[in-house]
């Protein structure tokens, strides 16, 4: 899965000359959490979120009116407040790419480029988390097996043939290390709704160590 799969396009953008009030008035009526910012010849030169305005904005205690807060964040440029030499990455990009970036700098979103340079979307935490559900078929009925196996050549192949075997459909298979040196974790999301759960006992019967078993019901 690619960046510009699950990027929202198009993306809202701020000048960095723009003042706090502007960003603010952008923020409340678009609903958004964070804006790219540019600079005059529409480059990405940061990145600016709800967070930064209200740590810039006056707090509820003050004895500011509200058009004395109103003529402060005027004064205020996005420039002061936002976030300088932000990351970012390219459309074409691999999804696990992006996610290794956002979780290695603990960032909440990506602007992301086209071959041009020029920004073309957005990618957030939530975008992410919404592809972690499609690729682990999350959004449908399906059932998750989790096996651990031997971490050598074929072992994908032969797990997988018992399934087709069966004519069951396999929408997503997964793999990751285990605790275990010289193991690995397949969790298979496949649709047993017509086949039944004998495919269980066949992959026990196998030797396989079958470790979780779960069942999502699309609502």
């Amino acid at each position: 899965m690619l960046v510009k799969d699950i990027m929202t396009s198009p993306v809202y953008t701020i000048n960095q000359n723009q003042s706090l009030l502007e960003l603010q008035g952008l923020m409340n009526d678009d609903d958004l959490r964070r804006v790219p910012v540019l600079n005059d010849a529409g480059q990405v030169v940061g990145i600016v979120t709800d967070r930064d305005v209200k740590l810039a904005s006056p707090s509820e205690a003050s004895t500011l009116s509200r058009y004395e807060a109103s003529y402060l964040l005027s004064r205020i440029k996005v420039k002061d407040v936002m976030t300088h030499n932000v990351k970012t990455v390219y459309a074409t990009e691999d999804l696990a790419d992006v996610a290794a970036l956002m979780h290695q700098d603990h960032i909440a979103s990506v602007p992301v480029m086209n071959e041009e340079n020029t920004l073309c979307g957005i990618v957030t935490d939530s975008d992410v988390f919404r592809a972690l559900v499609d690729i682990f078929g999350l959004n449908q009925s399906a059932s998750r097996i989790t096996i651990d196996v031997t971490d050598k050549p074929g072992i994908l192949a032969e797990v997988t043939k018992m399934f087709a075997d069966r004519g069951i459909n396999i929408i997503s298979c997964v793999t990751s290390d285990t605790k275990n040196p010289g193991e690995k974790e397949l969790v298979f999301t496949v649709d047993l709704s017509q086949v039944g759960m004998a495919v269980i006992e066949e992959i026990r019967e196998a030797g396989y160590k079958i470790t979780n078993i779960a069942t999502t019901r699309k609502k």
